[in-house]
């Protein structure tokens, strides 16, 4: 009996007391989350790819049940402000992009946590403060229609889309914010300022969400497109006739990052989802649904998306408190053309 009790007085105190920081001791960390029973994930990730991250995990972990929400990053972001004003507080681990974690943070919404697989990841990739790490990336790049543009022709670097010949004839997201505000922030704002004013007389045709636009573009809707890659790569084995530059300088990328809430319900079984999705296990997953891990040495499906070989800027984690400025810039300047 004693013996029992000792047990059962060591996972309570792994439960309540877990260390926010330093838990390197997963086989603790597991019989902690296992007294926790589930674990609640607001993610931004497809349904699809998040139920592969899931389905392993559970292999992994039977005794834990994983809960997923999943929405966009603004809807994501607006439900976890008003859950948190009203007291609530429902989400274990969160998942949504670096400048979405760096407001989180911001809200005090977002606890320090040290995964020990994080360890494994570059510096860039992970917040100096410990409350979020990068899963994964999605970079903006210009993608092309092959059967409609000559390879001698085919845009290799941003100011390429300013030739006259291209004039209505690329598409962009409606709301490409962030890829704007990065681009103001890595050029400045006199260069990048002198850009958009000419790429915006270009007339781009603007629609909603970057799968839309990739499918647009394979359907020869227009010749060029801001996309993502790893979009494009999906297509190109379904047999389209779409290709992509990665010499653009810079190669825009939104990294999707992970963290512990700050409240989370079930705090152990969070560490342990998170600490999985960043394992090597976690992160080849990641790459066999067609994402772009972010683990070094979890090669992408594609050598040409290997992060390492392109000429990749981050965007700012701390973007959000500019993102409404160039919001407003971005819409004044494309909107009105449109």
């Amino acid at each position: 009996m004693s013996k029992i009790i000792a047990i059962l007085a060591a996972v309570l105190s792994i439960s309540s007391v877990a260390p926010a920081h330093a838990q390197t001791d997963l086989a603790a960390l597991a019989a902690a989350a296992k007294q926790e029973k589930e674990v609640v994930w607001y993610t931004t990730t497809s349904a699809g790819d998040n139920q592969a991250i899931v389905a392993g995990f559970s292999k992994k972990y039977p005794s834990l049940k994983v809960q997923v929400l999943r929405s966009t990053g603004e809807k994501l972001r607006q439900r976890i402000l008003t859950e948190a004003a009203a007291g609530q507080f429902y989400s274990d681990t969160a998942s949504v992009s670096s400048m979405e974690m760096g407001l989180l943070k911001s809200k005090n919404l977002l606890q320090p946590y040290d995964p020990p697989e994080a360890a494994n990841y570059p510096a860039a990739t992970k917040d100096k403060e410990k409350y979020f790490t990068a899963i994964y990336a999605r970079n903006f790049v210009m993608g092309y229609n092959t059967a409609m543009i000559a390879e001698k022709d085919r845009p290799k670097d941003w100011p390429d889309l300013l030739d006259p010949k291209w004039k209505g004839k690329f598409g962009i997201d409606e709301e490409e914010f962030e890829w704007y505000g990065t681009l103001v922030e890595y050029w400045g704002r006199e260069k990048a300022g002198k850009f958009m004013k000419a790429l915006a007389a270009q007339q781009p045709t603007l629609r909603r969400g970057h799968s839309l636009l990739a499918q647009l573009l394979a359907a020869g809707e227009f010749p060029i497109a801001v996309v993502f890659p790893f979009e494009i790569e999906q297509l190109k084995r379904s047999g389209a006739p779409v290709e992509w530059s990665n010499s653009s300088d810079p190669i825009v990328t939104s990294i999707n990052a992970v963290g512990l809430s700050t409240k989370a319900p079930h705090p152990n079984a969070s560490r342990l989802l998170i600490n999985y999705i960043l394992s090597e296990e976690g992160q080849t997953i990641i790459r066999n649904v067609s994402r772009v891990p972010i683990r070094p040495g979890v090669r992408p499906n594609v050598a040409k998306l290997d992060q390492s070989t392109l000429k990749i800027h981050y965007v700012p984690a701390d973007m959000f408190r500019k993102i409404a400025d160039y919001e407003k810039e971005f819409r004044d300047l494309f909107w009105k053309k449109s």
